[in-house]
């Protein structure tokens, strides 16, 4: 924290390692529509490996009805992937979306858009294309809920402090509700101003403390660092409280997610009326106590499914094997007593003269 210059730049210079003279060349050749195409060539060995985590994670939700049988080998999986996405995407790879990519779309979409520029960075750009693409699958929860890195990091620290006791705090629900558009509002705030200038809305862009915690692991100066670990520690009770209300990279993902085609989640009727189960431990309160899942607030961790088919905690699933016992015991008595009724002999005793003979 005390030494802010030194770390960031010699962190750019290692950045630049693998594509170190790529940018002289092209601009000496006047080929920078070739600059992007040497870049991935350069970062090839990154792009195979996010591509691999991104086939594991796409089949994860096309599969996920029966993965999510198998609570411990889930969680311990999600683990293993979110640990992943914070120390690899992020804190290796620099692969942090963040809400200035969303700005300068704009910004380009209404100036002079060029696919080159965005095509810089590739891990950064199939991120986004994944994203993009999963989202009318499975709304903004494929990124908020597993390729976000500051959002892992959240996540990860808050297990870590329920396992050291640290007591959970349940927001109202209606009080919830009422912060939750605050990201939205620091959203459309910043779009507004990127209109304007697009300079000064990267700089307000910074309520976002990805490049804090991310980028420059927190070697930077003290006040955004202290920012930083002020919501980290606000997570530690209210699970996600950054990605919950201030996040305007996750507000801005939701609004489009809004037109998803598909709903994956699976719910029962007495979910909501009367069982609250999912309602209580859903990590985001994205769960309205009547049951419906909130789209817009769903990270997509699949915590819900679990408890869908979990057979001691869910009352539903309960019930309906109390009633297949029942019927498969009734069913077991019936045939065993018309197994019993087969297997019978009728036996007569006949007398002859003063023998007594049986005949079956």
């Amino acid at each position: 924290i005390t030494a802010p210059i030194e770390a960031p730049a010699a962190e750019g210079r290692k950045l630049a390692n693998q594509t170190a003279g790529i940018l002289e060349t092209a601009t000496d050749d006047g080929v920078f529509s070739q600059l992007w195409k040497q870049i991935w060539q350069a970062k090839k060995a990154q792009i195979i490996v996010v591509g691999i985590a991104l086939t594991i994670l796409l089949l994860v939700f096309l599969f996920q009805d029966w993965i999510v049988r198998y609570e411990k080998w889930y969680d311990r999986f999600r683990i293993a992937f979110l640990t992943f996405t914070l120390v690899y995407i992020g804190w290796y790879a620099q692969a942090q979306l963040s809400v200035v990519n969303t700005l300068t779309l704009f910004s380009a979409i209404l100036t002079d858009f060029h696919w080159e520029f965005f095509l810089m960075d590739p891990l950064v750009f199939i991120l986004w294309l994944f994203t993009a693409a999963t989202m009318l699958l499975w709304n903004r929860g494929t990124f908020c809920g597993w390729l976000c890195p500051f959002g892992s990091l959240q996540e990860l620290a808050n297990r870590l402090a329920k396992k050291l006791g640290v007591k959970q705090i349940t927001v109202p629900h209606l009080l919830h509700t009422r912060l939750s558009a605050i990201k939205y509002v620091i959203f459309f705030g910043l779009l507004a101003i990127s209109l304007y200038d697009l300079g000064l809305a990267e700089h307000f862009a910074e309520i976002e403390p990805f490049k804090t915690a991310i980028i420059l692991k927190f070697m930077r100066e003290w006040w955004f660092v202290l920012f930083a670990v002020a919501l980290l520690a606000a997570g530690l009770f209210i699970e996600r409280f950054f990605c919950r209300y201030l996040c305007p990279l996750g507000a801005a993902i939701a609004i489009p997610a809004r037109f998803r085609i598909f709903d994956w989640l699976r719910r029962y009727k007495m979910c909501g009326n009367p069982c609250q189960i999912c309602t209580h431990e859903c990590p985001v309160q994205a769960i309205a106590p009547e049951g419906d899942i909130h789209p817009n607030e769903c990270i997509q961790c699949l915590h819900c499914q679990v408890m869908y088919h979990h057979e001691t905690r869910c009352p539903q699933v309960v019930a309906t094997n109390k009633k297949k016992q029942r019927q498969a015991a009734a069913k077991s008595e019936h045939e065993a007593e018309q197994t019993a009724k087969a297997n019978e002999h009728v036996v007569h005793f006949v007398k002859t003269g003063a023998k007594i003979t049986v005949e079956k």
